[in-house]
């Protein structure tokens, strides 16, 4: 970003660390930041800082960002900028609030990189767009009252007409003498001639102050809007006459459009944005409702795009987008730009929009049954079968798609969008990085009601003694020692029954619970350690997984450090696993995390390896000690030269590296051979044993280091 054209964002914010990392990336891509820890101070900094864009936090004490926005939007005709607000909820409820406020946009929290530099290149662009076009209308406003207009009259017994050279000039006539009555009405469309003759012609006492629009033809072919105005002059003793202006609007009518389109349409794609696909849709329930007809509502998410944006550019990004809606276009049987009435959208085969980032939505009309829609999906399906070319570049890209249907699933815009949503989600769960579908059902409505219960029971998990470790053994391939446990968290509610941590864990990210959880496991891990220890047992490790959004939360990252430096055990017995796509997606906030752990003495571990996107030049700069193979490549091994190949190669790569390599998911003899040729260091997995409470964990390592015995039966 060169230096004349740096943006200034003014950043609020009751976090020191956010602030310190939005300005540290910020600054990175070339933005000249300000930042404030309370939204009275951001509002004073106004017209100080005169910021290209403020990033706003919701949640602070005193002036939260609500006030905010509405406080700044009372002084959005002295200052011109676009907020998002931060916001650790993206709920219907607070997003529509936040909008109501000024809001432009939002962003949620933790927040992603990608998703943050794309969405602020946007939103300033979209912003000075507008003021531009604002500042162009009062520019043409101005110049209308001035050298844009002409004075004309007309009388009405002889027909004798006049104009000035000005408004001549506007018909594009050189010389005012050379255009008469019927001169003019000939330069007129076709569609308005007979208005603005009987105008002329035969005037009322109701067409005094009277103006209208029309557009003409000029002789050099060229088309301009015009409006005039009209006045009666009666004040004559000899007949009456007509007097009036003529003013040209062309720039004005094109200016409103052009505005108009920014607020209704996306920018890039040229589809509806958000707000008018609602709006559209709402139109369309209304119509369905009063001729008892049925459409499809149909949701398209672009698996990984974020991943593009990162990997290949923003540029590229939105190269994709542009030829998504292509594609998408290619499904529609009439393509049409919708006015503000909305009629057009009722007699539209397929309605098209651009909801936002990777998110596309279309409305099916007047579907018979749901192999109509089906249909469409197929189509769009086909579609992306074929790779795009990005930057020369072949680009597969894969689909997910809900689908709902009117009246049967929903009968409200914001009803039909949240059953679409379900059946979205559905699809991803489904199939991801395939292309899947998903129609709404009534399954996945209980479904939704029994994750809320979930949700419910999950907040007082911890006080009621919910919450266990399970423990899985690792073992050492060069001597069958026992090296080590993984920590794994389970729940057995009262009154429901095992939960996988598959379904509780997210859950507990998104509602803030997961932090607690974590500190719970790391100080009965430690207990149980010092516990066995005390039982003639001792573990020389033990692995407790940190979940995404703990790392990015700065109470927890404090609480974590202080925890361990009066844990009661030897640190370097901790071991910290982490997901690959976790570091990857948020290196520079994790890295330091890490960095402080292994000064505290404990190893860290990238869990799943092989299943994300990292670059193995990370790998040799980042405090990592141990990689663990994702089990989806161990349990084909035997079976998939391809998935033999890459554990081969990730066993080399991590020597070579001077880590340790754990294979998990390790299930039968054939497999442990296999890792014990290429010189795998441990493995986990159900061929020693599966997961265990600690009492019964003691005992198979007591019975394990008894041995000889096979390692089938101790897992029995």
């Amino acid at each position: 970003m060169n230096e004349h054209l740096k943006k200034r964002v003014l950043i609020i914010d009751d976090d020191p660390d956010m602030l310190s990392f939005l300005s540290l990336k910020l600054g990175q891509q070339g933005y000249e930041t300000l930042t404030v820890t309370d939204a009275e101070t951001g509002l004073q900094q106004l017209p100080l800082f005169m910021p290209d864009l403020v990033m706003v936090d919701i949640n602070m004490p005193d002036m939260n960002g609500f006030e905010f926005c509405s406080m700044a939007k009372e002084r959005s005709e002295i200052f011109h900028f676009p907020i998002i607000v931060m916001t650790a909820s993206d709920d219907i409820e607070s997003v529509n609030r936040a909008y109501d406020c000024g809001a432009t946009d939002f962003i949620t929290k933790p927040i992603n990189q990608a998703k943050l530099f794309h969405r602020l290149r946007f939103a300033i662009k979209a912003s000075e767009t507008a003021v531009r076009l604002s500042e162009r209308e009062r520019l043409l406003l101005s110049a209308q009252r001035t050298a844009n207009m002409g004075e004309w009259t007309f009388d009405i017994e002889n027909k004798h007409f006049y104009c000035s050279p000005e408004a001549a000039k506007l018909f594009g006539i050189s010389e005012p003498e050379n255009i008469d009555y019927e001169r003019l009405l000939a330069l007129i469309e076709d569609n308005s001639v007979e208005r603005v003759r009987a105008l002329f012609e035969e005037p009322t006492s109701k067409d005094k102050g009277y103006s209208l629009e029309y557009s003409i033809k000029r002789l050099d072919g060229s088309s301009r809007r015009i409006r005039q105005t009209v006045d009666i002059d009666d004040t004559r003793q000899h007949g009456t006459r007509l007097i009036g202006v003529f003013q040209d609007i062309t720039e004005l009518r094109e200016a409103e459009s052009r505005i108009r389109t920014l607020s209704l349409y996306d920018g890039l794609t040229g589809l509806p944005n958000r707000e008018f696909f609602k709006r559209l849709l709402g139109r369309i329930i209304v119509n369905a409702s009063r001729y008892n007809s049925r459409f499809a509502l149909i949701k398209v998410n672009i698996d990984n795009f974020m991943r593009i944006n990162a990997s290949l550019g923003h540029a590229a990004g939105d190269e994709v987008l542009l030829e998504i809606s292509k594609r998408l276009s290619n499904c529609m049987r009439n393509s049409d730009v919708f006015s503000d009435d909305f009629s057009e959208a009722n007699d539209a085969d397929i309605v098209l929009g651009h909801m936002g980032a990777d998110k596309f939505a279309l409305v099916l009309n007047h579907i018979e049954n749901y192999d109509s829609a089906l249909s469409v999906v197929q189509q769009i399906i086909e579609e992306f079968n074929d790779n795009l070319i990005i930057s020369g570049q072949p680009l597969h890209l894969s689909t997910s798609i809900g689908i709902s249907i009117f009246p049967d699933d929903a009968k409200t815009s914001d009803d039909m969008l949240m059953s679409a949503s379900s059946a979205l989600t559905q699809a991803k769960e489904n199939g991801p990085n395939k292309h899947s579908y998903s129609f709404y059902s009534q399954e996945l409505n209980n479904k939704t009601v029994q994750l809320l219960q979930i949700e419910n029971q999950l907040a007082g998990a911890l006080d009621r003694k919910e919450l266990q470790l399970f423990y899985q053994p690792k073992v050492s391939l060069l001597d069958n020692r026992i090296c080590g446990a993984e920590a794994l968290l389970r729940w057995k509610p009262q009154d429901m029954g095992i939960i996988s941590p598959e379904v509780f864990i997210p859950i507990a990210e998104n509602k803030g619970l997961i932090s607690s959880m974590t500190d719970w496991i790391i100080t009965d891990a430690c207990r149980q350690l010092s516990e066995w220890q005390a039982q003639d047992l001792f573990l020389p490790t033990i692995s407790i997984n940190l979940e995404p959004s703990t790392l990015l939360q700065k109470d927890f990252k404090e609480d974590l450090f202080a925890q361990l430096e009066l844990a009661s055990v030897d640190l370097t017995r901790l071991d910290f696993e982490i997901t690959e796509s976790t570091l990857m997606d948020n290196i520079d906030v994790v890295l330091p995390v890490l960095e402080k752990l292994k000064q505290l003495g404990s190893s860290i571990s990238i869990d799943d390896f092989g299943t994300g996107y990292s670059s193995l030049g990370y790998l040799k700069s980042l405090p990592i000690s141990k990689l663990k193979i994702d089990k989806s490549f161990i349990s084909e091994v035997m079976h998939n030269n391809d998935d033999a190949i890459i554990v081969n190669a990730v066993i080399s790569l991590a020597h070579n590296l001077g880590m340790e390599v754990i294979a998990e998911g390790v299930e039968n003899a054939a497999q442990l051979e296999f890792l014990k040729e290429r010189k795998c260091d441990v493995i986990q997995g159900y061929y020693y044993s599966k997961p265990l409470p600690a009492d019964d964990f003691h005992a198979w390592c007591m019975q394990h280091n008894k041995g000889p015995k096979s390692n089938v039966e101790l897992a029995m």
